[in-house]
C-alpha cells in the first residue's frame, strides 16, 4: 500500500469519532435526497402513465338535446378527431346514515366501446343491471358502501331510490373521492331513468390527434361550429389540461422538497469541510515536515480528497436502504392521495447515477476550499504554527469585551469565541443554515393552518344548501327563519360561468370531468352580506348600486388573465354573454374561481327575486339544523340538491395537502439533525485543538471543573448565537416557501406566520446540543495531566 494511502487511512482511524459524525450527517442528508428523488420520479411517471392510459377526452362539448349514434359517427370523421363518445354526468345526492353526501353519476351506454375516458373494472360486471351501479374504488369510504350494499340515491323530485352497488371500477382521471367529499357512481341510461332522471347523453367527448392546448381548442371550436351548423346548440366547451388534476401541484411541491434535501446535503458537506479543516489545523506542523522532505501540494491534496471520498462514499452507500424505504413509502402515500396506481417501481438509470453523483460530488466540492488552503501552506508558516491563535477580534472587540459586566469565566468564554473568527463564522453558518430550514418548515406549516383558519373564519355561515332549481327568495327565507336553530339565512344565486371575450366569443373552459377542478362560478350575493368577509386585495367589495360591478377571487383573476380594477370582465352563462366592470379583488381560501356580483347584475340569467343557493348561520349542530331546514323546504316544494357544512370544506382543503405538510415537517427534522451533528463535530474539534491551552491553565492553577464550565459556556453561547441567527434567516426562507406552497394551493402566497413552539424548540435543541458536544470533549481534556496536555500535538 502506498504511503499516502496508509496516511489517509491512519488519519481516518485516529479521528474515527469525528469521521463517524461526518458519515452520519451525509447519510442523513442522502437519505432525504434519495427518498425524494425516488418518490418524485415514480409519482410523476406513474401519474402521467395512468392518466394517459385512460385515453382522456381532449375536449367535452355540452350539446343541447344530446348526441345520438348517427351524430356520433359523423363527429368521428371530423378533421382532427380520432375518436368520440357520448356520455352524461348527473350531480345528485345519496343518503349515508342520517346525512346526505354529494354524488356524481357518470352515465355510459351499454354498447359504448369504452375507448374514451376508459375505466378499469375491479369487481362486478359491465354493464350493471338497471337497479345497480358501480362505484369508483375510492368512493367506498365516502358512501360507506361496498359491493353488495344498497344506496339511497336521490332523484330530481327529491325522492330516493335504492340502488345496489354491483362492483367497483378504477377511474384514474379523477381525484380521490375523499378529497372532493364526493361519491362517484357509474350506470347505464336505463339505470339513470330508473332514478327519475332524463337520459340525454348531452356530453360529446372527443379525442384529438394533437394534444397541445392550441390544437385541442381549435379542433373543439371547429366541431362546435359544425354542430351549430347542423342545428345543434353547443352550450359549453371544456378542454382540461392533458395531465392529472393534481399533476402541477405534486410535481412542483416535490421539486421544492428535493431542493430542500439537496440543501441538507450541502449543509452536510459544510460539516465535512469544517471538520476536516479542524483536523488539518491540528496537523499543520506535520504538513510542514512532509513538505520539507519533498511532499508536494498536489500529493497532500489528493490524500485529503481521498479521505473525503471515502467518507462520502461510505455515507452514500449507508443511506441507500433508508432512501429506498422512505422513497417508495412516500411515493405510495402520494399515489394514494392522487388516486394513482403505481404500475412499476423501477427506476431509470439516471436516478441512481444522480444519487451517486450528488453523494460524492457535493461533499468533495464543498470541502475543496479548506483542503486546498491547508495543502498550499508554506513550510515556514506550517512550522511556525503553535496551535490556537491569540488574536481575539481587534481592538474594538477587545474594548467591548472588557466593558462587559460579568464574571471572569463569562468574559473568558466570550474572548475565546472571538479568537478564531473564521471557525466561529463557519460554526454559526452551519448551525444557522440547519436551523433556518428547520424553523422555515415549522413556520410554513403554521402559515398553512393560519391561512385556512382565517379563510374559514371569514365565512360566517355554518352550512350552504344548493337548491335543485331556483325558488322565490321570500319563500326560502321564510322557511329558513321558521326552523329552530337558524340564526340567519341569506339566499343567493350561483351559476356556472365561462370566460368570454369582448366580441362575445365564449372561451374554452379548463374544467375536468369531476366538475370541480377548473370550474368557474358567478355568485350573486346580497349587498351588503353578513355571510362572508373576504380580505380585499385590491379595489373594494361590492356596494349598493353596483349593477355592473364584479369582484374576483385570486383564482378567477388568474383564469381571466390578471385584469386590473376598472377593466371590463366578460362572462357567459348558458351561452349568454354579460359584461361587468372589475371593482375589486379578494383572497379566498378553498373556493373555485369565482366572480361575485350583485343580484341585479345577474337578472339576465335568472328570474329576479329568485335564488338557487342558501347560506345559514346556526346556533346548534349545523348538520342537524341543515337537515331540518331541508325537510322544511322539501315540504314546501323547494327541493334541495346538495348541502355542505363549512367544517367539511375545511376537511377537504386539508386532505389536499396533508401528505405534503407532513413531508415538509419531516424535512425540517432532517435539517435540524444535520445542523446539530455539524455543531457537535465543530465544537468537539475546537475543544480538542485547545488541549495544550487547557494544560497551561491547569499549570497556573485552574481546576478541571473551571475548565469544564468555561468550555461548556463557550458551547452554549455558540449554540445560542447560532439559533438566533437561524431564527432571523428562517423568516425570509419561510416567506419563500410560503409563496411557493400558497401559490400552488390557493393562487396566493401564504402569510408569514412564526411558530413560537418551533422557535423555542430549536433554541433549546441547539443550545443543549452545543453544551452536550463540548461537555464530552471538555471532560476528556480536563482529565488529562499537565504533562499530557503540554505534550499534545
Amino acid at each position: 500500500m502506498r504511503p499516502r494511502t496508509v496516511k489517509m487511512w491512519r488519519d481516518l482511524v485516529a479521528a474515527r469519532g469525528r469521521v463517524a459524525l461526518m458519515i452520519l450527517a451525509i447519510a442523513v442528508a442522502m437519505s432525504g435526497v434519495g427518498a425524494l428523488l425516488i418518490a418524485r420520479t415514480v409519482i410523476v411517471r406513474e401519474a402521467a402513465a395512468v392518466y394517459a392510459g385512460t385515453n382522456p377526452a381532449s375536449a367535452t362539448l355540452e350539446v343541447q338535446g344530446g348526441v345520438d349514434a348517427a351524430l356520433l359517427a359523423q363527429v368521428r370523421t371530423r378533421p382532427g378527431v380520432t375518436d368520440a363518445a357520448a356520455r352524461q354526468t348527473v350531480l345528485t345526492r345519496v343518503r349515508v346514515g342520517d346525512q346526505w353526501r354529494r354524488m356524481l353519476l357518470f352515465v355510459i351506454a351499454p354498447d359504448d366501446p369504452m375507448r374514451v375516458a376508459k375505466l378499469r373494472l375491479e369487481s362486478g360486471a359491465w354493464p350493471p343491471a338497471d337497479g345497480e351501479l358501480l362505484i369508483e374504488r375510492t368512493a367506498g369510504p365516502v358512501l360507506d358502501a361496498a359491493a353488495g350494499d344498497r344506496l339511497a340515491v336521490a332523484g330530481p323530485s327529491g325522492a330516493t331510490t335504492e340502488v345496489r352497488v354491483s362492483g367497483t371500477v378504477y377511474d384514474a382521471a379523477l381525484a380521490p373521492a375523499g378529497q372532493e367529499s364526493t361519491g362517484y357512481g357509474y350506470l347505464t341510461p336505463a339505470g339513470l331513468a330508473r332514478l327519475g332522471f332524463t337520459a340525454s347523453a348531452d356530453e360529446l367527448r372527443i379525442v384529438t390527434s394533437e394534444r397541445d392546448e392550441a390544437s385541442v381548442e381549435a379542433t373543439a371550436t371547429a366541431v362546435a361550429a359544425w354542430l351549430t351548423a347542423q342545428g345543434r346548440q353547443v352550450h359549453l366547451i371544456q378542454a382540461p389540461p392533458y395531465q392529472h388534476p393534481h399533476h402541477s401541484q405534486s410535481e412542483t411541491i416535490t421539486g421544492m422538497f428535493l431542493a430542500f434535501a439537496v440543501a441538507a446535503l450541502v449543509l452536510a458537506g459544510v460539516l465535512v469541510a469544517a471538520t476536516l479543516g479542524g483536523m488539518l489545523a491540528a496537523q499543520t506542523r506535520q504538513i510542514g515536515i512532509m513538505k520539507t522532505v519533498g511532499a508536494t501540494t498536489g500529493q497532500l491534496l489528493r490524500v485529503h480528497l481521498g479521505a473525503v471520498a471515502v467518507i462520502a462514499a461510505s455515507a452514500t452507500v449507508l443511506a441507500v436502504g433508508p432512501a429506498l424505504l422512505a422513497g417508495y413509502g412516500l411515493s405510495g402515500l402520494v399515489a394514494e392521495m392522487l388516486n394513482v396506481e403505481i404500475g412499476s417501481r423501477a427506476l431509470p438509470w439516471w436516478v441512481p447515477a444522480s444519487y451517486l453523483a450528488a453523494g460524492l460530488a457535493i461533499p468533495l466540492l464543498v470541502a475543496l476550499v479548506p483542503l486546498v488552503r491547508a495543502a498550499r501552506i508554506t513550510v515556514r508558516a506550517a512550522l511556525d504554527d503553535h496551535g490556537a491563535g491569540t488574536e481575539v477580534g481587534g481592538r474594538r472587540t477587545d474594548r467591548w469585551l472588557t466593558r462587559l459586566r460579568g464574571g471572569r469565566l463569562s468574559t473568558l468564554a466570550l474572548r475565546n469565541l472571538m479568537r478564531r473568527r473564521g471557525r466561529l463564522a463557519l460554526t454559526l453558518a452551519l448551525l444557522a443554515a440547519g436551523g433556518a430550514m428547520f424553523t422555515s418548515g415549522l413556520n410554513s406549516s403554521a402559515a398553512w393552518r393560519s391561512w385556512v383558519d382565517d379563510g374559514m373564519a371569514r365565512r360566517a355561515y355554518d352550512a350552504q344548501l344548493r337548491l335543485a332549481s331556483s325558488a322565490p327568495v321570500d319563500t326560502i327565507t321564510g322557511a329558513a327563519t321558521a326552523v329552530d336553530g337558524v340564526v340567519a339565512a341569506e339566499p343567493f344565486v350561483s351559476l356556472v360561468a365561462t370566460p368570454a371575450t369582448a366580441d362575445g366569443r365564449i372561451e374554452v373552459q379548463r374544467t375536468y370531468p369531476d366538475d370541480g377542478h377548473g370550474r368557474f362560478l358567478l355568485a350573486a350575493l346580497p349587498v351588503p352580506t353578513r355571510m362572508v368577509d373576504f380580505e380585499v386585495t385590491a379595489g373594494r367589495w361590492l356596494q349598493a348600486g353596483d349593477t355592473d360591478g364584479v369582484v374576483l377571487n385570486q383564482s378567477a383573476v388568474s383564469r381571466l388573465g390578471d385584469p386590473r380594477v376598472g377593466d371590463d370582465v366578460h362572462l357567459a352563462v348558458d351561452g349568454v354573454v354579460g359584461r361587468w366592470r372589475l371593482v375589486g379583488t379578494i383572497a379566498e381560501a378553498g373556493g373555485p374561481a369565482t366572480a361575485y356580483a350583485s343580484p341585479q347584475s345577474v337578472s339576465r340569467f335568472v328570474e329576479p327575486g329568485t335564488a338557487n343557493m342558501l347560506h345559514i348561520i346556526t346556533d346548534g349542530d349545523p348538520g342537524v339544523v341543515a337537515g331540518e331546514l331541508e325537510a322544511a323546504l322539501n315540504s314546501m316544494g323547494v327541493l334541495v340538491g346538495e348541502s355542505m357544512l363549512t367544517e367539511d370544506l375545511r376537511t377537504a382543503i386539508d386532505e389536499h395537502v396533508a401528505i405534503f405538510i407532513g413531508t415538509l415537517l419531516a424535512l425540517a427534522t432532517l435539517m435540524a439533525a444535520v445542523g446539530v451533528l455539524g455543531l457537535a463535530a465543530t465544537m468537539s474539534i475546537t475543544v480538542t485543538q485547545r488541549t495544550r491551552e487547557y494544560g497551561v491553565m491547569q499549570a497556573i492553577g485552574a481546576r478541571p471543573a473551571i475548565i469544564r464550565r468555561m468550555v461548556v459556556l463557550e458551547g452554549t453561547l455558540t449554540g445560542l448565537l447560532g439559533s438566533l441567527v437561524a431564527i432571523v434567516l428562517g423568516v425570509p426562507l419561510s416567506v419563500l416557501v410560503g409563496e411557493l406552497l400558497g401559490t400552488i394551493s390557493f393562487g396566493l402566497p401564504l402569510p408569514l406566520r412564526l411558530a413560537p413552539g418551533g422557535l423555542v424548540a430549536w433554541l433549546l435543541l441547539s443550545v443543549a446540543a452545543a453544551a452536550a458536544a463540548t461537555l464530552v470533549a471538555a471532560r476528556r481534556a480536563a482529565r488529562l495531566t499537565v504533562r499530557e496536555t503540554l505534550s499534545y500535538q
